[in-house]
C-alpha cells in the first residue's frame, strides 16, 4: 500500500488573513459585520425603501443574503462616455417595454417586498430602489441612451426550434413579436426580459435583449465548419453583433460547442460587457479586462479550493467510511479519474490544479484513470476496455477512494461494478454531475451507492414555488410552459446570468458604466449564507464571480441496486448548508449524514 505524507499542515494555512483568502476575513464579519457594509450613495433616486447601514455601534438587520445591506453603487460624475466611446454604430431604437407607473408626493414604481425590503423575493436581488427620477446621464457607455441599455444573449442551437438552413437568426425581443413556433429560449427571454424590467431598478431605461443563435451547429472534429475555422467563425459573429445591434453586455451561458473566448475577447475589446462565460474559468480569464466579463460560478481557482480543502479536511485525516468493500476503518488510499480530451481545456486545467493542492496538504494520488470524451453515457468499445483495465489497476493498487474531476462518463462505476469492486466515490460537481436523473441516474448503481458530491448548486425543493426563478415565471407568465420553465430555471443560466446583469445595472446607479458596475459589486457585503438555496454571494478584490461557498451531498440509490437506475436522489447533508473554504465541519466525509437528508430535485443542463 502506498505510504501517505503527514496531514498535519490541513488547510486553513492557505488562507492567510485579509490576503486574497476567505476564512479568517469571513469569520471576522460575525464579530465586525458593520465593517463590510458600505455608505449608500444617493444620487437623485428615492431611497425611502432601502435599508439605512448600521453604525458600527448598532447590530446589523436579520438578513438571508449579504445583498440586503448592500449599499447602491456610486456612480460617476464624469461626462458621459469612456474611453470605449459611445458613437452607437450599427445601434437599432428599439422602443422600451413598459414600467408600472406611480403616483403622489413620494411615487412607488417597484413593488419592493420583505424586511428589509428587496427588489424582488429573489433573497440575492439588492436592496429596494422604490422609484428614480432625474438625468440618468443619458449615453454612459456604448449600448446605453437616456432610454435603452441594449443587451444579447448569444447561443449555440441546442433545444432551438428553427433548422440549420435558417442559422444564425436573431429575436429582436422588443420589435419581433412571439412566434406561435418560437424557440422555448426565445420565448423564456422575453418573458424574464419583462420581469426583470418590471421589477428591477434600472433608472429610466429600459433593458433590450436581442437573441442570437450561432452557425455552428456541431462540436465534433467533422463539422464542416473544421476546428480549425471555429474562432474565426466567433469572431465573425461578435462584430456582425457588434455592428446590428450595439449592445452594452452580452450573455454567453448558452454556448455549448467551445470557442467562447474568441466571441468574448472581440466583444470586451468594443468595449461590450460579458456574462455568464460558460464552464469553470481561472481568475487570470476575468483579470484581463477587469470589471468587464463577470460570472455567477466561482473562478476554476475558487472550485479547486472547494474540492481540495473538503478532501483535505473531510477525507484524508480520517478512514474510509462510506465504500461497499469491508474496508471501513482502514487508512484512505487515493485514485484520480480526469478526461483527456483536448477540447476540454478547463476541466483538464480543473483537475492539474486540484490535484496539486490535493497533494500540498499530503494526499498521494495512488492510482489514475481517464475518459477521452467527456459526456458519454456509455462510451464506446475501446473506452469500456480501458476502464476495466483502469479500474482493475485502482483494485490492485488499494485505492479506497476515487476522486472524479468534473469529468463525466459512465464506464468506469460499471467497471469497478463488475469486479465487485466498491471503492468510496467522491465527485467534484460541474452542474451536470449533481443531476440525479440525467447523470448519476446513468451511473452503475451498485457502484454509486457510495458516491457524494462536492458542489456550488443551491437546494431545489420538490415544490418549485418558492423558487425564486418559478416565481417569477408565475407573476409574469403563468400560462407559461413548465418545460420551459425547467428550461429557464435549471437546466440553463438563463435566470441567473440575467439576475446578476440587472443587480449590475442596480447597484452601478444612474450613470451606467463599466466602472460603476464594478464599483457596485464590490460594495456588497462579504457575508457567509444562511440559507441552503442561497448561495454566499460576494466580490472579492480583482474577484469578477459571485458564488464563493459549496455543499456536500450522498448519493441514495432509492429503490435502484442492481444496474441503471434513475429513482435514486442526491440527499443534501445538514439540508444544504454550505461551507466556505477551510471552514468544513469536523468529521470524517460521512460524519453528519442523515437518513432524512432532503433530496436536492436539481434538475441539470440538457448538454455538457
Amino acid at each position: 500500500m502506498p505510504g501517505r505524507r503527514d496531514h498535519k499542515r490541513g488547510w486553513p494555512h492557505r488562507y492567510p488573513p485579509l490576503a486574497g483568502g476567505l476564512v479568517a476575513a469571513l469569520l471576522a464579519i460575525f464579530v465586525l459585520p458593520s465593517a463590510l457594509n458600505v455608505p449608500q450613495s444617493n444620487p437623485t433616486q428615492t431611497l425611502e425603501f432601502a435599508p439605512i447601514p448600521p453604525q458600527d455601534d448598532e447590530p446589523p438587520p436579520p438578513e438571508t443574503s449579504n445583498l440586503e445591506t448592500l449599499g447602491l453603487g456610486s456612480s460617476s460624475t464624469a461626462p458621459a462616455g469612456d474611453a470605449f466611446g459611445t458613437d452607437g454604430t450599427g445601434g437599432v431604437d428599439l422602443p422600451p417595454p413598459g414600467v408600472p407607473g406611480g403616483a403622489g408626493e413620494r411615487p412607488v414604481t417597484k413593488r419592493c417586498v420583505g424586511d428589509p425590503p428587496r427588489q424582488t423575493e429573489d433573497p440575492m436581488s439588492p436592496p429596494c430602489v422604490a422609484h428614480f427620477e432625474g438625468d440618468n446621464g443619458g449615453s454612459t457607455h456604448r449600448g446605453v441612451d437616456a432610454d435603452e441599455i441594449r443587451v444579447m444573449i448569444y447561443a449555440d442551437p441546442v433545444i432551438y426550434a428553427p433548422g440549420p438552413d435558417e442559422w444564425p437568426r436573431c429575436w429582436d425581443l422588443v420589435d419581433d413579436p412571439p412566434e406561435p413556433d418560437e424557440p422555448r429560449r426565445v420565448a423564456n427571454a422575453r418573458v424574464l426580459q419583462r420581469f426583470f424590467n418590471d421589477r428591477f431598478q434600472t433608472y429610466a431605461r429600459s433593458v433590450a435583449i436581442v437573441v442570437c443563435v450561432s452557425n455552428i451547429t456541431s462540436s465534433s472534429e467533422d463539422n464542416a465548419a473544421g476546428q480549425g475555422a471555429r474562432s474565426e467563425l466567433r469572431i465573425a459573429d461578435a462584430l456582425d453583433h457588434i455592428k446590428r445591434f450595439d449592445p452594452f453586455a452580452v450573455l454567453t451561458g448558452e454556448l455549448t460547442y467551445g470557442f467562447e473566448d474568441a466571441y468574448i475577447q472581440t466583444m470586451v475589446d468594443h468595449g461590450v460587457l460579458s456574462f455568464g462565460a460558460r464552464g469553470v474559468r481561472e481568475a487570470s480569464f476575468f483579470r484581463q479586462a477587469p470589471g468587464f466579463i463577470w460570472a455567477y460560478q466561482p473562478t476554476l481557482d475558487h472550485q479547486t479550493d472547494l474540492f481540495a480543502s473538503y478532501v483535505c479536511e473531510k477525507v484524508l485525516p480520517h478512514p474510509v467510511s462510506y465504500s461497499g468493500n469491508g474496508d471501513h476503518g482502514q487508512p484512505r488510499v487515493l485514485g484520480l479519474i480526469k478526461t483527456t480530451e483536448e477540447a476540454e481545456t478547463n476541466r483538464r486545467r480543473f483537475a492539474e490544479v486540484a490535484r496539486a493542492k490535493i497533494e500540498d496538504c499530503g494526499g498521494v494520488i495512488a492510482a489514475e484513470g481517464t475518459i477521452p470524451n467527456h459526456g458519454t453515457i456509455l462510451g464506446n468499445g475501446d473506452e469500456q476496455v480501458a476502464a476495466r483495465q483502469e479500474m482493475a489497476q485502482f483494485q490492485q493498487a488499494g485505492v479506497t477512494t476515487v476522486l472524479v474531476m468534473q469529468a463525466y462518463a459512465t464506464e468506469h462505476s460499471t467497471a469497478a461494478a463488475d469486479i465487485n469492486y466498491l471503492p468510496e466515490w467522491l465527485v467534484a460537481g460541474s452542474s451536470f454531475m449533481e443531476d440525479g436523473e440525467a447523470a448519476s441516474g446513468h451511473q452503475d448503481q451498485r457502484a454509486w451507492a457510495h458516491a457524494r458530491v462536492v458542489t456550488g448548486l443551491t437546494y431545489i425543493p420538490e415544490d418549485r414555488s418558492d423558487d425564486p426563478c418559478y416565481q417569477a415565471f408565475a407573476e409574469t407568465a403563468p400560462d407559461h410552459s413548465d418545460s420551459y420553465v425547467v428550461t429557464a430555471c435549471e437546466t440553463l443560466p438563463t435566470y441567473k446570468d440575467l439576475r446578476q446583469l440587472f443587480t449590475g445595472i442596480q447597484v452601478a446607479g444612474p450613470r451606467l458604466t463599466p466602472g460603476s458596475i464594478d464599483r457596485g459589486f464590490h460594495a456588497i457585503p462579504q457575508r457567509l449564507s444562511g440559507d441552503p438555496r442561497t448561495p454566499a454571494c460576494f466580490y472579492l478584490p480583482d474577484d469578477y464571480t459571485c458564488v464563493k461557498d459549496a455543499t456536500a451531498e450522498w448519493w441514495d440509490v432509492g429503490n435502484g441496486q442492481t444496474g441503471y437506475a434513475n429513482d435514486g436522489c442526491w440527499r443534501m447533508v445538514e439540508a444544504g448548508a454550505r461551507y466556505v473554504p477551510g471552514a468544513w465541519p469536523a468529521g470524517n466525509a460521512d460524519a453528519q449524514d442523515r437518513p432524512d437528508d432532503p433530496c436536492n430535485n436539481y434538475q441539470g443542463p440538457t448538454f455538457l
